[in-house]
């Protein structure tokens, strides 16, 4: 990845102008020739992290890994919001995505992957927003030091369906609720306290029971391994966790899904 061509005076006019209006000189780049630059990077960490091998850790569950530059009016909301925060240290100019369906453990896994493949301090370049959600939002971001900041979001498949349901509410009930804000309307606070507590609570308690599920699948091996019969009280658990993270997950994805078909029918009613 090559290194920016462009000076930080240059990139500091940029966000002045993306900000505030205020011109650029002869020779800036634009929004568009740096975006352009960024989503060249992003797509080079979307290759390199797409191209490891996962299977020893999904065990051939299919992952997605996407990437994307930031909008000019997210940008621009992002370096009002926070003025002293020129562009260039804007952490999530780049994004990537990763998504699978995994338990927490294996999330870890996926983390500390892509943190060695760039040779990068998990103490200081992971933030982790499951334990201590922003506005209900759980996943865990790696915050990549390249040429061009690049930030990897991880997510487990009932984060990312959580999250897109959560941006359309947004679009709808107003971006202020992306940052702890909550709406005036009685109706729609109640929605969006709805929202944030699906995710702390309830996909929070779906995850524990995949992580259960992993180890008492892993005990059942070993005992297979030993060449004896799994215990009983560990069979009946196992059955009993399944049924009961089969049965959750399913009824979660079919509420999900059907409040963002909702909120799109009232996005293309206001259009």
């Amino acid at each position: 990845m090559l290194p920016s061509p462009w000076t930080t005076s240059q990139l500091r006019r940029l966000s002045h102008q993306i900000r505030d209006g205020t011109p650029l000189k002869p020779g800036d780049p634009t929004y568009d020739d740096v975006m352009l630059w960024y989503n060249d990077a992003a797509a080079e960490v979307q290759r390199a992290i797409a191209a490891l091998d996962w299977e020893p850790l999904l065990l051939g569950r299919p992952f997605e890994v996407t990437s994307r530059p930031k909008t000019i009016d997210t940008l621009r909301d992002k370096l009002q919001r926070d003025r002293a925060t020129p562009l260039q240290n804007v952490q999530d100019i780049a994004g990537v995505r990763f998504e699978a369906e995994m338990s927490i453990d294996e999330q870890d896994g996926v983390v500390n992957a892509i943190c060695g493949l760039y040779d990068h301090d998990m103490g200081t370049a992971v933030k982790d927003m499951r334990a201590t959600p922003h506005s209900g939002y759980r996943a865990v971001h790696i915050w990549l030091r390249l040429p061009a900041r690049v930030e990897v979001q991880v997510r487990t498949h009932l984060q990312g369906l959580w999250a897109n349901t959560y941006e359309l509410a947004a679009d709808i009930l107003g971006r202020e609720i992306r940052y702890d804000a909550l709406p005036i309307d009685r109706g729609e606070r109640a929605v969006v306290e709805m929202l944030r507590d699906i995710s702390t609570r309830i996909i929070s308690s779906i995850e524990k029971d995949r992580n259960e599920i992993s180890t008492l699948e892993a005990q059942q091996v070993d005992a297979q391994r030993r060449g004896s019969a799994p215990p009983l009280w560990l069979r009946r658990r196992l059955a009993k966790v399944r049924r009961r993270n089969l049965s959750n997950e399913a009824e979660l994805q079919d509420l999900l899904l059907s409040v963002q078909d909702a909120f799109e029918q009232l996005r293309m009613e206001r259009s």
